[in-house]
């Protein structure tokens, strides 16, 4: 065991090799299998603490996938297809972030599994993949810019939406000024509300379902039996996958922060460790008691997708329990969720992707 750092150092040494001129033009630096051509003098800052490592695993996938997307996903597959669903993609996530994670300890650098992809599998594969992973946050970015000025409509929708994109652009400008810190701390902060939004909806759902608030009285698992528990047969069941693939997305950011983590091996394990409990809880656990007291067959949920704050599931729930001030409480939470999540996340796992290539 004594000779394993030995035998790492002699092939990170191995593997370096002058670096060669480009079309581009020549610059000083060093081709190295584990971190790319990386720029003479130019590491990255180590800012982000545990804490932060914290909330990006629990919350960083905590956005408009789950608390409007899933709306969609309820009405075409029913109640159970939606819980099982949704589990089944978050435990091939969690083994994915497990795998991730032991990366991300062992090797610690720029551009995560981009960087051990060309290691270990071939650089051809990982320049693809780095460019389509790229490219697909900056494709995405413009698309939620768009979504979270479409949650304000929840409150005025005489403004235009232009207004409130440069208004979001800007937000993000400034928060990329102050680098890995100003991400993690903005991370930090809207991970919390998120969670605290989560397991409020847990709560207020028991009390729903008990009959507690509205004048539905007591509901139980009256939707689990009429309209059903299953909708649409085997594709309803399938079109459920779509959706809780795109909810679960960002989550391997975790391994791609592990390069600006200021202690890797102590926070890359205890941050992979909270993904158990971010998909058991604050997803299986919410959209269970969602299936509880929102019908699938309700009309309203047709318009369940993208960035419909008045068609989410979460909101039509505390509206029909006749609760006035919570929905426009939520909807806020719906557009910290798309800007935390995505647009934030865009940025972020762009910029760090392009630095590694």
């Amino acid at each position: 065991m004594s000779s394993q750092p030995a035998v790492v150092d002699d092939e990170k040494n191995s593997a370096k090799e002058p670096a060669v001129n480009s079309h581009h033009g020549s610059y000083e630096g060093s081709r190295d299998e584990e971190t790319g051509v990386v720029a003479k003098g130019q590491p990255l800052q180590r800012n982000l603490q545990n804490r932060h490592m914290q909330m990006i695993a629990i919350g960083g996938a905590i956005g408009a996938g789950l608390f409007v997307g899933s709306g969609g996903a309820l009405r075409t597959g029913g109640p159970a297809a939606l819980v099982i669903g949704y589990m089944i993609v978050g435990i091939m996530l969690m083994f994915t972030t497990q795998a991730l994670a032991e990366m991300a300890v062992l090797y610690p650098v720029n551009g995560a599994f981009y960087t051990y992809v060309c290691r270990f599998v071939d650089p051809s594969w990982g320049f693809a993949m780095g460019w389509d992973y790229a490219i697909a946050w900056l494709t995405v970015l413009p698309f939620e810019l768009v979504a979270a000025s479409i949650t304000i409509k929840f409150w005025r929708d005489d403004l235009n939406m232009g207004i409130w994109v440069a208004v979001f652009l800007i937000i993000l400008a400034i928060i990329q000024i102050f680098g890995v810190r100003g991400y993690g701390e903005v991370e930090f902060v809207l991970s919390i509300i998120k969670i605290a939004a989560c397991t409020g909806f847990i709560i207020l759902g028991i009390v729903i379902n008990c009959g507690g608030v509205g004048d539905k009285g007591y509901l139980g698992a009256k939707y689990w039996h009429d309209p059903g528990a299953f909708q649409n047969g085997f594709n309803g069941f399938a079109g459920v996958f779509v959706v809780a693939a795109f909810a679960f997305g960002g989550t391997e950011l975790v391994g791609l922060a592990a390069a600006e983590s200021a202690n890797p091996r102590k926070a890359i394990p205890m941050a992979s460790k909270q993904v158990f409990w971010r998909i058991a809880f604050f997803y299986i656990v919410n959209l269970f008691i969602l299936g509880l007291i929102v019908p699938s067959n309700d009309p309203r949920l047709m318009g369940s997708s993208g960035a419909n704050t008045k068609a989410s599931p979460f909101v039509l729930a505390i509206q029909d329990a006749g609760i006035n001030v919570l929905p426009s409480i939520f909807n806020a939470v719906i557009t910290i969720a798309v800007i935390s999540v995505d647009a934030n996340s865009c940025t972020f796992g762009s910029t760090r992707t392009m630095q590694a290539m």
